[in-house]
């Protein structure tokens, strides 16, 4: 994948000479090397405490959004410096975090020099005319690319690139003891996969030896969309007659059910996706049981072992309710059976805010000879009791079959 500019929010200003550009027959390449230049030039006089209207800026060499008419500063990070730079494959500029090299070797391109002429405004008006400076998204921010081909084109939309992620959080002052700072980047980290050459791409794959994912994360809802589920049988601490079916019943909230797709062949490979009605998550429930020790087990169990899994593919019933059935159940022993909720693609659901409650649910239980009251102290530790090995016997169950090759194994 390749850059033809590292660009972070689009400067509108050039709309004024996009008339003159479109006489010149698209002879842009120029007259954007001489807006960047007077661009940056006006940049100089500006202040934190200078005047905006809307839009974005550069500040003592930091990337400045104007905000309710005064500027907000975010630092550009190490080595680097807020400019206007000018777009490569359409009239235009832009504002980002770069070197002075770059910025040097990109005006340069343009064959403009300090002496050349220019038609920009002033600094408080000249880096926008939107009047929201992140919903730059118009054809002046997408460089080469259109609406109509921004999905198949190889090169990252200028109007998308995130210029927080050009600094690494650690001169905040929501800094915290012990924080460790963040990776940057300039691009939205489009080639990070390339500095794991160790790694192979996950390419929609489940590979058990790891991989490095280049999709990104997507759409994220809003607090007033956060799933939740909750288990409504079997209770939590319930006692189960061994060896006999039954039946798990998930209450399930703020997600759209339904939603899944291969997980052999596109695991992971697409962005979570919103539904566009409700707001809510597409994607799907998975329960997993997994054997323990006794209920006061306090080591933690291993992933890669469980007694029962099963992916929850169905919508939701009219009472926003998910089933199962646990045929000729499970042997003796303690038990945790937990949710697993995920977006289409199989990926853990993502939210809006780091503090919110558990998006799943987990509840204990003990399953007993027949006729035992639940006093028995009879556990299952990890590999002694056969559990069942073959996925025939859940056939009425709806299978996430990719998660695992199959969904219910016997211990080693």
């Amino acid at each position: 994948m390749k850059l033809s500019v590292f660009v972070t929010l689009v400067l509108s200003s050039f709309a004024t000479a996009l008339p003159s550009l479109k006489r010149r027959g698209g002879s842009f390449v120029l007259q954007n090397g001489i807006d960047a230049i007077n661009l940056n030039n006006q940049f100089q006089s500006l202040t934190a405490s200078s005047p905006c209207t809307s839009g974005n800026a550069c500040v003592n060499g930091e990337f400045a959004q104007c905000v309710n008419g005064q500027y907000v500063l975010t630092s550009c990070g190490s080595g680097l410096t807020c400019a206007a730079l000018p777009l490569v494959n359409s009239a235009g500029t832009s504002i980002t975090c770069t070197t002075q090299a770059d910025l040097n070797s990109r005006i340069a391109a343009t064959g403009a020099t300090a002496n050349g002429t220019s038609t920009t405004g002033s600094p408080s008006n000249a880096t926008t005319t939107s009047s929201s400076a992140l919903a730059a998204t118009s054809a002046t921010g997408s460089g080469s690319n259109s609406n109509s081909n921004a999905q198949t084109s190889l090169t990252l939309l200028s109007s998308l690139v995130a210029p927080n992620f050009a600094q690494n959080g650690q001169n905040t002052n929501t800094s915290e003891a012990g924080q460790v700072p963040s990776l940057t980047s300039t691009n939205n980290f489009i080639n990070y996969c390339a500095t794991l050459s160790n790694l192979p791409i996950t390419n929609g794959q489940q590979i058990q030896g790891g991989s490095c994912n280049p999709a990104p994360m997507g759409a994220i809802p809003s607090t007033s969309n956060m799933p939740s589920a909750k288990f409504v049988s079997p209770n939590n601490l319930a006692v189960l007659p061994a060896k006999t079916t039954f039946q798990v019943t998930l209450a399930i909230r703020g997600i759209e059910t339904g939603f899944f797709v291969n997980p052999d062949t596109n695991y992971f490979s697409a962005p979570q996706q919103i539904d566009p009605a409700s707001g809510q998550i597409q994607g799907h429930a998975h329960i997993v049981i997994e054997a323990l020790q006794s209920l006061t087990q306090t080591t933690p169990t291993d992933p890669s072992k469980f007694a029962f899994f099963v992916g929850l593919n169905s919508k939701a019933d009219a009472s926003g309710q998910l089933h199962a059935s646990i045929t000729n159940g499970l042997p003796e022993g303690t038990y945790k059976m937990s949710t697993i909720v995920t977006a289409m693609n199989h990926q853990p659901v993502l939210v809006a805010v780091a503090q919110h409650g558990s998006l799943d649910d987990q509840i204990y239980f003990t399953v007993v000879a027949p006729g035992q009251n639940g006093t028995t102290t009879t556990t299952t530790s990890i590999g002694d009791s056969p559990l069942p090995s073959t996925t025939s016997s859940f056939s009425s169950v709806p299978t996430d079959s990719g998660t695992r090759p199959s969904q219910v194994r016997s211990q080693p």
